[in-house]
């Protein structure tokens, strides 16, 4: 006799997902075989065949064997072999992004060469077909769409009231190209403007447009010059090469980086911001046509472009090393508390660093605990991005002058610990003061 499970189809529904639970991780098992047997086959290829190192073959295998576990098999339940070129964009503009914690922009080449190399040898083994094979390194041809994405990802602000609309469209765009519009004109800050005349800019200090104006002659005569793999930075022998022809040379070591001139990496980050240069597929740095818009300008609406870019449209946490840490993001928002005091300032006269800063922590704090987090503040002011990369900036744009404790070793000095005085010039006190304006608006 069946049983009233049986008679509404409940047990015979129950025994037939089993089954095809069965099924699937018979299949599952089975493509699993493959995939590990076809991941030591690339491994031996490219040792034996292609001759690379035992580290390099296993960290291409690596980026196989990761991508087909955890992103085709646990999350889009797919096979390697059934790989498309929209699972590589979905993955590194998207998923490797949001779900590995770890990741950074500089995996993006190295996963790309992986893919690439991994993809060819599968269509040498006859195990994918030539339209296949021409879709997935389609997709792996713009290393820079998957470089934006990181860019653009990073820079919601989860503390917006805007920010699930804003993540909603960032998520929906990961196959899109972001189209550069270099005709659109430059907007100059009004309130900073206003603030000095041509004569203030001429009596300053300031370098930084004759510097910048150097930057840009050297960029352009070498136009199309290749970057670096992991972050298309400037590579080190123009590195080396730019800070002999500025005014203010630094004391770079033979090894430097980019980001070891503080001048040259603000001026990089600043043309990205300005969009004076891209970044091309082939991982050149070319120059675009809002160079010449940018010349169009006067020097004083370079200026006040230049130091608007620097103060609020670039990411301060660009100015630093790749992925030091600490809060640049939350300084950044905090900039007005240094502003308000660069405004009390008497411009020439010499203020300590850390008093001024602690004094700033107390008129900021109300209570016993206000008072405690004002002062953590301060020091992260004191010993952060503000210290190492702003404090310098502010100088090259004329606007301070700072200097540090005698006998300070020189790994301090330049990440801008220890910093003991500073003073304030008289076109940075216009500079400043038209910064307080713009806020109490």
């Amino acid at each position: 006799m069946p049983t009233g499970r049986n008679n509404d189809g409940r047990g015979r529904r129950g025994i037939a997902e089993g089954n095809q639970a069965i099924t699937n991780k018979m299949t599952h098992k089975r493509s699993g075989d493959k995939t590990e047997r076809l991941i030591r086959q690339f491994y031996k290829h490219l040792k034996l065949k292609k001759g690379l190192s035992e580290e390099t073959a296993s960290a291409h295998a690596h980026e196989i064997e990761f991508f087909a576990t955890h992103y085709l098999r646990d999350y889009e339940d797919k096979s390697l072999l059934d790989a498309t070129g929209n699972d590589i964009m979905s993955y590194l503009g998207d998923w490797y992004i949001r779900k590995v914690l770890s990741s950074t922009k500089s995996d993006i080449r190295a996963i790309l060469v992986a893919f690439k190399k991994f993809f060819k040898f599968l269509y040498e083994m006859q195990e994918i077909g030539k339209e296949q094979l021409d879709d997935l390194l389609e997709a792996c041809a713009n290393p820079q769409r998957y470089l934006r994405r990181f860019d653009s990802y990073f820079e919601l602000d989860p503390e917006s009231d805007t920010w699930e609309s804003e993540f909603e469209s960032w998520s929906m765009g990961y196959g899109e190209e972001i189209e550069e519009d270099y005709e659109q004109p430059y907007e100059v800050n009004a309130g900073i403007n206003r603030a000095f005349s041509v004569k203030d800019l001429n009596a300053s200090k300031t370098s930084v447009l004759n510097d910048f104006q150097t930057f840009l002659n050297y960029i352009s005569e070498n136009n199309y010059m290749k970057l670096t793999a992991a972050n298309s930075f400037i590579v080190r022998k123009h590195v080396l090469a730019l800070n002999e022809v500025m005014s203010s040379q630094e004391e770079l070591k033979s090894t430097a980086n980019q980001p070891d001139s503080r001048t040259s990496h603000l001026f990089y980050n600043l043309c990205r911001t300005l969009g004076l240069f891209a970044v091309s597929a082939e991982n050149t740095l070319e120059v675009t046509p809002r160079l010449d818009s940018f010349k169009k300008l006067s020097q004083k609406e370079q200026f006040v472009v230049l130091f608007d870019a620097m103060w609020t449209e670039t990411s301060w946490e660009k100015f630093l090393d790749p992925y030091s840490g600490g809060r640049p993001e939350w300084l950044q928002t905090r900039r007005g508390d240094m502003v308000r005091l660069f405004s009390q300032c008497e411009p020439g006269a010499r203020y300590m660093f850390k008093d001024q800063l602690n004094q700033l922590g107390m008129e900021m704090g109300d209570t016993e605990d206000d008072v405690v987090d004002s002062f953590i503040m301060m020091a992260e002011f004191a010993m952060g991005v503000f210290a190492e990369r702003i404090m310098p900036a502010l100088k090259l744009f004329g606007l301070i002058e700072f200097g540090f404790a005698g006998g300070r070793d020189d790994y301090f000095v330049r990440h801008g610990l220890g910093i003991e005085w500073f003073s304030i010039s008289e076109f940075g006190r216009k500079i400043f003061g038209a910064l307080v304006h713009q806020e109490g608006q």
